[in-house]
């Protein structure tokens, strides 16, 4: 009978212990509108404990240039700051050098809090909350591709 006691107390724990770290799962949409004449690249980045990047660490979500609003729908912790970052690699040509050739420069236009999550960015941020939409983030060409919020 001391077995079964024994046992049903460390179920029971085990039940406890599962509910406490239970985490309240959301859905939250993100809006955006590409306003340049380019794809977009953009991520989601958490600045939770989790520390999760949307799609994924490695790989990013393409926004195709057009006036209608696109919308991401994701799957977060209630409760968790997530912040959004877009970028474009842009390629320039300078000049001729003597024998006819050109110097191409590559380099990115950061948005938001940019590739890695790593810019200042407090209006690109949103908490997870069950069934929240973002405001629009209207992404412009310009040098600092900013975002024009409606």
């Amino acid at each position: 009978m001391s077995n079964l006691v024994r046992v049903a107390f460390i179920l029971a724990l085990v039940l406890l212990a599962s509910a406490t770290n239970r985490v309240a799962a959301a859905e939250m949409t993100f809006q955006f509108v590409n306003d340049t004449d380019r794809a977009l690249n953009l991520k989601l980045f958490s600045r939770g404990e989790s520390l999760r990047h949307w799609p994924a660490k490695t790989k990013a979500y393409s926004l195709r240039p057009d006036a209608a609003v696109q919308q991401l729908k994701i799957d977060c912790v209630d409760g968790e700051k997530i912040c959004w970052g877009a970028w474009m690699t842009v390629q320039s040509v300078t000049g001729e050098v003597g024998n006819g050739q050109r110097t191409v420069h590559t380099g990115r236009l950061n948005a938001g809090v940019g590739e890695r999550g790593m810019r200042d960015c407090p209006g690109c941020c949103h908490v997870c909350q069950q069934g929240t939409m973002t405001p629009v983030a209207a992404l412009q060409s310009s040098s600092s591709m900013g975002p024009d919020v409606r």
